[in-house]
């Protein structure tokens, strides 16, 4: 009987669509560094995103006219308080019962590219490494003498 992997594959997922196509490198061009808008990534376990009032209140001096801005604030006014619902790039599945946490990630000073790339020239945000693939971890865990007791993420 062979062994099947399921999900296993050497191509990364596809960026998946988003509800307005956003662009970090604008962002980055204006040096909006990454933790102003992923609030909680150098505190919390996970990265946020903020409020669409506080892209809003940029938005209505800025770039006002730019199509994607415009379905933004056509969102932000009509969507009743309902935020954008945003789909997440990087997907770790369940089944591997990983709990990552951004924040010790930021304190070592892992540079946000390291694992999400340079988002920076991206046009769209898309996945740059497996990060379902635990050796992919490991080998950076072991190059920046970081633990890799299986407790460190699996708990």
């Amino acid at each position: 009987m062979a062994l099947v992997m399921v999900g296993c594959s050497d191509e990364l997922p596809p960026p998946p669509p988003q509800p307005i196509a956003f662009s970090h490198s604008v962002h980055i061009e204006n040096e909006i560094e990454c933790t102003r808008c992923h609030e909680g990534v150098e505190t919390q376990a996970q990265a946020g995103l903020p409020a669409m009032a506080a892209c809003a209140s940029c938005h209505r001096r800025q770039a006002a006219d730019h199509p994607e801005v415009v379905k933004f604030m056509e969102q932000y006014a009509n969507g009743n308080g309902e935020p954008m619902v945003w789909r997440k790039v990087h997907v770790i599945p369940t089944s591997a019962m990983v709990h990552f946490k951004h924040s010790p990630h930021v304190r070592a000073g892992v540079d946000c590219a390291t694992c999400h790339g340079d988002v920076g020239s991206m046009t769209v945000a898309q996945q740059v490494v497996d990060v379902a693939n635990m050796g992919w971890c490991l080998d950076c865990h072991r190059e920046q003498d970081a633990s890799i007791d299986c407790m460190t993420c699996h708990h």
